[in-house]
């Protein structure tokens, strides 16, 4: 299972009801105005017309989100905007930013936290701060503070509770987690400094180091999702589970590059 593509915007899903710019407003937490701008500035497509009533789908919740996020990041609406003028068209999106891919970052900024803070995004964690620590999700910092190594890893962890998961169980999955990859890592520590370091050539392994730690975590990133979308396609083969296989489907990227990092999606799929 990878990252899910852009659902088409202009469709509404079968689950969801249509929304107006109201409704919409209020489900992504913008103004009215700021989705007005987003249309003039072409960020996000024209709903579907009914009469003198414009309609929008899933789809445009799930654009406005992904600018949201974007924002976040630092992006400029005209630099989202030329991003998701790349994905629509099959862009190189490698040339379009100017990096060579394998210089993509995937890492995180760790995250310092004073408790009460960490509490506010995973309440649950009043009372078994201890256990978080030994899971792995946190470390003390100081006094009072926290020190989150993966902020991504605390969200999904407040996901799990508020979607039912009981915590004990939830930090049960992150131990597991934190101590296979640190098995891992010990083992990928021996084979690059006692193999490819030592015999690295003067100045090289600087520069296999700053070439490999991008690339492996790509690859870690990209064989967990596509493992954990395999377990699950087989869970809902087992089960039954149409709305299962539906929702797996709707997270598969569906389309490939090419040697040159064009993005093609095969004749007849759409997006999901």
């Amino acid at each position: 299972m990878t990252s899910p593509a852009p659902e088409e915007p202009g469709r509404t899903s079968a689950a969801g009801e249509p929304l107006t710019i109201d409704d919409l407003a209020r489900k992504v937490e913008l103004p009215v105005r700021t989705i007005r701008e987003y249309h003039t500035m072409r960020l996000l497509p024209p709903p579907e017309r009914h009469g003198r009533v414009g309609l929008y789908g899933s789809g445009h919740v799930q654009r406005l989100r992904l600018i949201a996020r974007l924002q976040r990041r630092g992006y400029s609406l005209a630099g989202i905007r030329d991003l998701l003028s790349a994905w629509e068209s099959g862009t190189d999106l490698t040339t379009l930013l100017g990096v060579d891919p394998g210089q993509a970052v995937l890492d995180e900024t760790p995250l310092r936290l004073t408790r009460a803070e960490l509490l506010r995004r995973l309440p649950a964690l009043e009372g078994s701060l201890d256990q978080a620590v030994a899971a792995g999700l946190v470390r003390p910092h100081g006094e009072n503070d926290v020190f989150v190594r993966s902020p991504a890893l605390l969200g999904l962890a407040a996901d799990w509770v508020r979607a039912g998961v009981p915590l004990t169980e939830v930090l049960g999955v992150i131990e597991v987690l934190t101590v296979d990859l640190g098995t891992l890592a010990r083992t990928l520590a021996g084979l690059i400094a006692g193999r490819i370091w030592p015999s690295a050539s003067a100045g090289e392994p600087a520069g296999l180091l700053q070439r490999g730690r991008p690339l492996l975590l790509q690859a870690v990133a990209s064989t967990l999702a596509d493992r954990l979308g395999t377990a699950l396609a087989e869970r809902a083969e087992a089960a039954g589970d149409d709305r299962l296989r539906a929702a797996l489907d709707g997270t598969r990227v569906g389309a490939v590059t090419d040697s040159e990092g064009t993005i093609r999606r095969p004749a007849g799929r759409g997006r999901g």
